[in-house]
C-alpha cells in the first residue's frame, strides 16, 4: 500500500534473505581503506623482510680501520709468536687480531708476480692514529732478526666502510690503478650492478672500499690506488663469482677501464704460536 513499508530493502549488491542483518563497511570496522599496498608489493616487502632474516645484519663503521702486514712466508710462524706474545699490547692500544692468512691466491694481475710467497696478518684498530702509535711504538718492528724493509715486510692501514661479520672469514683483496674512462661512467657500467650480483651469492661487497691508503711500511700500493676488499664465508664463493658468466661483461669492461687490476683471495685463520 502506498505509504507503507513492504519489509524489502534495497541493496547494491545481492539479496538478503531472513533475518536481516546491517553490512559494517571496512571503514566503519576500522580499516584503511585504499592505503594497503597491492599484492605485488607485499610480495616483495616479505621478499625484503625474509633477505633481512636471512642474510647476517652488518654495522657500520665510524673511524677502525684494517692494518695489513703483508710479509714473506718465511717469516710466518715467527709472526704468528710476535702477535701472540704482543696480543694484550695491541689490545691495549684498542686493536683486535682478525687473524693470519697463510697462502694468498692470485687470480688477477701480475704486479706481485716477482715476489717470493706471502702471508697477511689483519689487524682491526678503532682509528688510524692508535694504529700509527702501535706500529710506531711495538718491538715487533724493532727486533734485529726481524725482518727489515728489504725483505718484503708490509704495513698499510685503510678505513672500514662497515664492521666485518664473523662469518666472513674469506676475503678477496682488489687493487685498481689508473681509471681511463670518466668516474661517472665507470659508475654507471660496473659499481651500479655487480654489488646486486654479490648480493644474490651472499658476498660481503665494500667492506673497503677507498683510495685512501696510510702507507706505514715498505708499502707496494701506489697512490691513486681503490682498494676493495669483499668478504665471504669461503674462497669458493669468491672464486666462483670471479669466473660466474653473469659477472664476465662487467669484468671484461673493468678490465679496459682500469689500467691495471691486482686481485687476490685469502682465507683469515685464528693467530696461534704454535
Amino acid at each position: 500500500m502506498p505509504g507503507k513499508s513492504t519489509g524489502r530493502q534495497n541493496r547494491t549488491f545481492g539479496t538478503q534473505t531472513g533475518c536481516e542483518k546491517a553490512v559494517v563497511s571496512a571503514r566503519e570496522k576500522g580499516v584503511q581503506v585504499g592505503t594497503y599496498p597491492d599484492l605485488g608489493e607485499k610480495a616483495k616487502v616479505t621478499m625484503q623482510q625474509q633477505q633481512r632474516d636471512s642474510f647476517p645484519q652488518i654495522s657500520t663503521a665510524s673511524q677502525e680501520v684494517f692494518l695489513f702486514i703483508r710479509a714473506n712466508k718465511e717469516y710466518l710462524q715467527r709472526l704468528k709468536n710476535a702477535f701472540v706474545k704482543d696480543k694484550r699490547v695491541i689490545e691495549n692500544f684498542g686493536g683486535t687480531i682478525v687473524g693470519v692468512a697463510e697462502d694468498i691466491t692470485r687470480i688477477e694481475g701480475n704486479l706481485y708476480s716477482g715476489i717470493s710467497p706471502q702471508c697477511i696478518f689483519l689487524i682491526k684498530f678503532r682509528n688510524n692514529d692508535v694504529c700509527e702509535r702501535w706500529t710506531q711504538s711495538s718491538n715487533i718492528f724493532k727486533q734485529k732478526d726481524f725482518p727489515s724493509p728489504a725483505a718484503e715486510l708490509e704495513l698499510f692501514s685503510v678505513p672500514l666502510h662497515y664492521l666485518p661479520h664473523e662469518d666472513g672469514r674469506a676475503f678477496q683483496l682488489t687493487e685498481m690503478y689508473g681509471l681511463q674512462v670518466p668516474t661517472q661512467h665507470f659508475y654507471e657500467n660496473y659499481v651500479q650492478h655487480v654489488p646486486k650480483l654479490m648480493d644474490i651469492r651472499r658476498i660481503y661487497h665494500g667492506e673497503v672500499a677507498t683510495p685512501n691508503v696510510c702507507r706505514l711500511r715498505n708499502c707496494m700500493i701506489r697512490p691513486d690506488t681503490y682498494i676493495l676488499l669483499n668478504c665471504a664465508d669461503s674462497e669458493k664463493k669468491l672464486s666462483d663469482f670471479y669466473d660466474c658468466p653473469e659477472y664476465r661483461q662487467y669484468r671484461e669492461f673493468r678490465q679496459k677501464a682500469v689500467a691495471e687490476t691486482n686481485t687476490c683471495v685469502f682465507t683469515i685463520k685464528p693467530v696461534t704460536s704454535r
